[in-house]
């Protein structure tokens, strides 16, 4: 994978610049403004895909426990710090319930090893010095959170990860070196055209199983080929395809 000084080169190649940068603080201006723009082009390209080299899976920090005395906002239960290196929370993993053995060793449940959708949401709250940070409120205990992390390391970089973030750089630096809005219009499309065929690659790379009920379904009482109680962790099935009344 390219370095981050290639990364620039191949920035000011998409906006056609006869120059190239030998470092990223030699003050020539096209050092200067991919200085300026790459922290958040970076950002904005990891946030644009499940990227599955920024993937990070990870206990969250429980800041607040509604049914231990603690405050979260109604109608959450749970309260947790949003992880400083997170740039877009994915998902919550749902709990895993384990089954006590003789010895003290706990196995998964081989009936609870999934569950329904977590439901969560961003907010904010304030520390104890009372600084505004952000937060995620669920009413998952012991929660899991799946996000994308801020990877600088380009050497981990995916192919078409590293497409997309020169387009998308180039554009941000073309008024600045070139001032043609026209070349920028161009490379910001070929940027989203890389995002949408990295979200399709990297969605193929893995099982990935969609098996969330609708809420339009799950309010008339359907039941699917394997059900799973509201606030349960059971599954039950495979079912009839049938209306429950």
């Amino acid at each position: 994978m390219p370095s981050l000084v290639e990364i620039a080169n191949m920035a000011l190649d998409v906006i056609g610049t006869r120059s190239t940068v030998a470092s990223l603080t030699e003050g020539s201006p096209e050092a200067n403004a991919i200085n300026r723009q790459y922290g958040n082009a970076l950002d904005c390209v990891l946030r644009a895909a499940h990227w599955n080299f920024a993937r990070k899976q990870v206990p969250l920090t429980l800041l607040q426990d509604g049914t231990a005395g603690g405050n979260p906002p109604t109608p959450w239960l749970y309260e947790y710090a949003y992880p400083s290196d997170c740039l877009l929370m994915r998902h919550i993993m749902p709990s895993v319930q384990v089954t006590p053995v003789p010895g003290g060793v706990s196995v998964p449940s081989p009936v609870a090893a999934v569950g329904p959708p977590v439901k969560f949401l961003l907010s904010t709250d304030t520390d104890a010095s009372g600084n505004p940070i952000q937060v995620i409120l669920t009413n998952q205990p012991q929660a899991v959170g799946v996000y994308t992390f801020r990877n600088q390391n380009t050497q981990m970089f995916d192919s078409l990860f590293v497409q997309c973030l020169t387009h998308y750089l180039g554009a941000r630096v073309c008024i600045a070196l070139t001032g043609d809005k026209v070349m920028m219009k161009n490379a910001l499309e070929m940027a989203h055209q890389y995002s949408l065929d990295a979200q399709a690659k990297n969605g193929n790379e893995g099982i990935t199983v969609i098996d969330s009920m609708p809420e339009w379904i799950r309010v008339r009482g359907y039941a699917s080929d394997w059900a799973y109680p509201d606030g349960g962790l059971y599954s039950y099935g495979p079912q009839a395809l049938s209306m429950v009344t």
